[in-house]
């Protein structure tokens, strides 16, 4: 369980960070509200995950296989 808590939050936790990389990246206006909304949306959904993973892989809870 530890090992899946750790794999899955740390993805989450870079595409999040892929996601805030973009705007800053690709050049887009801030005109452009469909783009920002999207990937500051996908950013906190990313965020969330990771840190969920991290809060139950501090915890301990399951079982530690």
């Amino acid at each position: 369980m530890k090992a899946y808590l750790i794999v899955s939050g740390a993805i989450f936790g870079i595409v999040g960070v892929a996601h805030v990389l973009r705007l800053f990246v690709e050049g887009h206006s801030l005109s452009d509200r469909w783009f920002i909304t999207h990937n500051v949306a996908l950013f906190i959904v990313g965020a969330g995950l990771a840190l969920w993973a991290l809060r139950l892989l501090v915890r301990g809870r399951g079982p530690s296989a």
